[in-house]
């Protein structure tokens, strides 16, 4: 510990301790830091950077089901956002990985991403404790880590429906706490949309296309996201009230 308002976590077994947690815990209820070492990020790269061959291995959906019960209340609400963010940093592992025709600073773009993603997941990791004890499988139907059109087409499709997912589950939060951290991490993701934006369309409206972003339905995400997951995501009780707000389109 730094201070009495900041958490600093030095290596990935840090993570896993029952005192950070609760310092963690602790920290996101006064609304202090979280510090995470360069070390740490890399002991939590994902260590498979082999590129999945779109037309081999298992199919989205054909492995065993993991199901967030939304019983649980927030618990469930941050379940469903660390299994996006395993995929989406999975998916900036890969593309950092890969020997692509990105530019040299296209690829410092995507290590940042890749390094707030994993950011992103060690946070939830830490914050659900023993209820992030699932681990999902992506795969990449179609994705060509080798060509930059393939490349930041999904990286669009991942922060369009991550801003979705964060704006859409946000309702259903009960803890200022918790609706405090997610929107701390969807501003950041609305960042990651428009830079990814801009490296398709520079200098144009596409970095921001409509005053209000999207807010999808958990269902609604979960359709979206299947099909980069080899696992079955699937709900229980999950709520049937869903409040869009204002339009995308103004």
């Amino acid at each position: 510990m730094a201070s009495n308002s900041t958490l600093v976590v030095s290596n990935a077994a840090q993570l896993g301790s029952a005192r950070t947690r609760r310092d963690f815990l602790r920290i996101m209820g006064i609304g202090g830091t979280l510090v995470l070492l360069p070390s740490v990020l890399s002991s939590c790269s994902n260590n498979n950077n082999g590129i999945v061959d779109p037309g081999t291995g298992a199919g989205p959906g054909t492995g065993s089901t993991v199901t967030i019960d939304f019983s649980k209340g927030d618990i469930a609400v941050l379940q469903f956002a660390y299994a996006l963010e395993q995929l989406e940093a999975d998916f900036y592992t890969k593309v950092v990985a890969a020997s692509s025709n990105l530019t040299a600073e296209e690829r410092l773009v995507m290590a940042d991403l890749k390094n707030h993603e994993i950011i992103h997941r060690e946070f939830l990791k830490i914050a659900l404790g023993t209820n992030a004890s699932f681990s999902l499988t992506p795969t990449y139907p179609g994705v060509d880590f080798s060509n930059r059109t393939s490349v930041l087409a999904t990286a669009r499709t991942f922060e369009d429906l991550g801003v979705s997912a964060y704006n859409g589950a946000a309702q259903y939060l009960t803890s200022t706490a918790n609706l405090l951290v997610a929107g701390k991490i969807v501003s950041v993701e609305g960042r990651h949309a428009s830079a990814i934006r801009d490296l398709i369309n520079p200098k144009s409206v596409d970095f921001a296309p409509s005053p209000f972003d999207d807010a999808f339905s958990p269902a609604k995400v979960a359709g979206a996201a299947q099909g980069f997951i080899v696992d079955k995501l699937a709900f229980a009780n999950a709520p049937t009230a869903f409040v869009q707000g204002p339009n995308a389109n103004g």
